[in-house]
């Protein structure tokens, strides 16, 4: 008897799971007496702990399963939207120590404490609830896609209508090879604009499944929340060692019978396109060497360090140097699974590229043909475990922006069981609006390409507030107002109006191009006289086709119709409005180049505008409270907590006291010297990262040659 397609056993690993941490949660329902101890687990985690924590935290099923797909449709070059981190290693090394040192529990709290802001605390923990809602709601769709692709319904069991989904689909699919390889007929070309238009808005399907998404989403809101509710972080913590196991266990499983079944590295490498092999894209992508620092800079740079999580990460730690090596090494730990994941996107495209039309779904799929009884429950607990410990964090963030941020400033004076049961309440809300997004955004790369824009609006201030004396409260006002309106709140509101979803000019498209590249033959090729070989260097000509520009994707109003109007669909990229407004000639753009475009106008606007604005405004009366913040951000933190505040007080008591380690004396920029936690921890990372990217290398030669 099988239940959704799993079998019992399956099913009985699940449920283990689902009790093992929920008992978790119990266990420390009990424990947890303050504020502190509900959002920072008491700032007791030691180096272990905080290990699996960084892990488990920073990695969710998202991340495996949207890597498998960008390698799948993409190719390597798809890997570095998660890879790209792996050059920011010795800067997690610093801010691990900086968000430690600073001794506070929410973000929002800095510019409390920076500027003596109240408004401008309430506004950073607007923003970032709103993202910690949007991360919440990728997680739910992550998890929700793999469950459907592993609970495939068998064709006989669908019904007329859904036969007649995957008959149309089939036929997409067959129309979107020939149009990319240049080789669909002319007659065929209306036909191939409708089915696209009418897959753009999900009116055909690949595949039908068992899995109802209302039943799903309702199920897994009562199981994640369950343990996060009754314990925060410190259920979080502890759970993470059991997630953080589990994770390893999904993440490796696949390749070694992925392998078996191709018949080994030979034919696995004869199977994939040398193009996608390629470390930085093959051009006719988004993914290119500029794209990719680009996206670097945007998200891991800037926009990581106005991160929501990063009291929680790093501020739970008991010291700094235990934040600093369990940072780093949940970090590199991502990074060498980054590559496995795309190892097993690439397995996907040897073993399935024929049946796989969703590249999203290449994870479910792999999972479901290659994984026997047994195993599939692991991989479910798997991905589970990573979601819910992604999921429980982002949470617990939540609720402690909402509680200390924008409720306890109202509602003073309560005891701290109330503001604890106010947290509960928060995290429940999170979860029921993550589903909201889940149903709202269609594409997982939409989702993934439009976080480090938001990221960005409190990342720039959050960066020169930790290092320049010179930054002004006015200046910070001015950028965030613009950059939220730009990234925030306008590509969310204007594609609600029907003038904007229909307008000519933000409708328009890139120009078709034909690019001409080096491929290796095919036994089509070589029937048509272009090779001699199978596998022999030849020149083909490619084509890009026409991408949007202004929206995530356009297309016909009524598919049916070939006259009918264009709509825009998805969000609107108004950074490249902004770039179109400097004259900049986007139509004859590749899409790399636009992407590239996209995160450098994000990641350099909010410096143009802060740096100008505050040379020309000052903050009155706050040089005491400066002195302070930063005297503060020099002192070293010390594991007894009687002992760091000694110590903190004597900083208090002489701000200069530190003057002497400023890498630029008599400057605004409060850099120090490095000492020797810093140097090692530099030397380390730049050890890991050469280390893993060169047995990256080496794989890919390999699988070339």
């Amino acid at each position: 008897m099988y239940i959704l397609g799993f079998h019992p056993v399956d099913v009985l690993l699940i449920v283990a799971y689902l009790a093992a941490i929920t008992y978790v949660g119990k266990r420390t329902v009990g424990k947890v007496r303050s504020q502190e101890d509900f959002f920072m687990a008491g700032r007791s985690v030691g180096k272990l702990l905080q290990y699996f924590m960084n892990m488990a935290t920073i990695i969710d099923a998202s991340n495996a399963v949207s890597t498998a797909s960008f390698a799948f449709s993409k190719g390597l070059a798809g890997v570095w939207l998660l890879l790209a981190p792996i050059f920011s290693g010795p800067y997690y090394w610093f801010i691990a120590g900086w968000f430690r040192r600073v001794r506070l529990i929410t973000m929002a709290e800095l510019f409390d404490e920076r500027f003596k802001s109240k408004f401008l605390s309430v506004f950073y923990a607007s923003v970032g609830i709103w993202l910690t809602v949007i991360l919440a709601g990728m997680s739910y769709k992550i998890t929700f896609r793999t469950f459907e692709a592993m609970t495939i319904k068998p064709v006989e069991k669908c019904t007329v209508a859904e036969k007649q989904q995957m008959d149309l689909f089939k036929e997409y699919d067959q129309l979107n090879k020939l149009y990319k390889a240049k080789q669909l007929p002319p007659e065929n070309i209306e036909r191939y604009k409708a089915l696209d238009s009418m897959y753009l808005k999900e009116q055909i399907k690949a595949s039908i499944s068992y899995t109802p998404a209302s039943w799903f989403y309702i199920l897994y809101t009562i199981f994640v929340g369950a343990y996060v509710i009754m314990g925060g972080l410190k259920a979080t913590v502890w759970n993470n060692v059991i997630q953080g196991l589990l994770i390893f266990a999904f993440s490796i499983m696949m390749i070694p019978l992925a392998l078996v079944k191709l018949g080994g590295w030979s034919i696995f490498a004869a199977k994939v396109p040398e193009h996608m092999l390629s470390m930085f894209g093959s051009g006719l992508d988004e993914f290119s060497l500029g794209s990719i620092a680009a996206f670097l800079l945007a998200n891991y740079v800037i926009g990581i360090t106005g991160h929501q999580g990063n009291m929680a990460h790093n501020g739970s730690a008991k010291d700094e140097i235990t934040a600093r090596v369990g940072g780093l090494g949940g970090n590199y730990t991502k990074r060498v699974l980054t590559i496995m994941w795309a190892l097993c996107g690439l397995l996907a495209y040897a073993l399935y590229q024929s049946s796989i039309s969703d590249p999203d779904t290449a994870w479910g799929v792999m999972s479901n043909n290659l994984l026997g009884v047994g195993l599939r429950g692991i991989m479910i607990a798997g991905i589970l475990a990573a979601n819910m410990a992604a999921l429980a964090c982002n949470c617990v963030y939540l609720s402690a922006l909402f509680v200390r941020n924008l409720y306890k400033p109202f509602v003073q004076n309560k005891t701290e069981r109330h503001y604890i049961n106010v947290s509960r309440i928060a995290i429940a809300g999170v979860l029921l609006l993550a589903i909201y997004i889940a149903v709202h955004y269609k594409s997982l790369i939409d989702i993934i390409k439009m976080q480090p824009l938001l990221n960005i609006i409190f990342g720039a201030p959050v960066m020169l507030l930790l290092f320049w004396k010179r930054l002004t409260l006015k200046a910070v006002y001015i950028q965030v107002i613009i950059c939220t309106m730009l990234f925030a709140v306008l590509p969310e509101i204007l594609p609600l109006f029907s003038s904007v979803q229909h307008s000519k000019w933000l409708t328009q498209q890139t120009s078709e191009q034909t690019v001409t590249r080096s491929t290796s033959a095919t036994q089509q090729d070589v029937d048509k006289g272009l090779a001699s070989t199978v596998g022999q260097k030849i020149r083909k000509e490619f084509i890009i086709p026409p991408a949007s520009l202004y929206f995530d994707s356009v297309a016909r109003s009524n598919p049916e119709d070939a006259n009918s109007s264009m709509t825009g669909l998805g969000r609107l990229k108004a950074e490249l409005v902004v770039g179109r407004m400097t004259g900049l000639d986007l139509q004859n753009m590749k899409p790399s180049t636009l992407m590239t475009l996209r995160y450098l106008i994000a990641s350099l606007l909010p410096f143009i505008i802060l740096i100008p604005v505050s040379l020309i405004t000052r903050d009155k009366g706050l040089e005491k409270n400066i002195a302070r913040f930063y005297v503060k951000m020099k002192t070293k933190v010390i594991a007894d907590r009687e002992l760091d505040k000694a110590e903190l007080q004597k900083s208090y008591d002489n701000p200069t006291r530190f003057d002497h380690l400023k890498l630029f004396p008599n400057s605004n920029w409060e850099f120090c010297k490095w000492d020797k936690d810093d140097t090692w921890g530099v030397l380390a990372s730049t050890a890991l990262t050469v280390g893993i990217l060169l047995a990256f290398w080496l794989l890919i030669r390999t699988l070339v040659h």
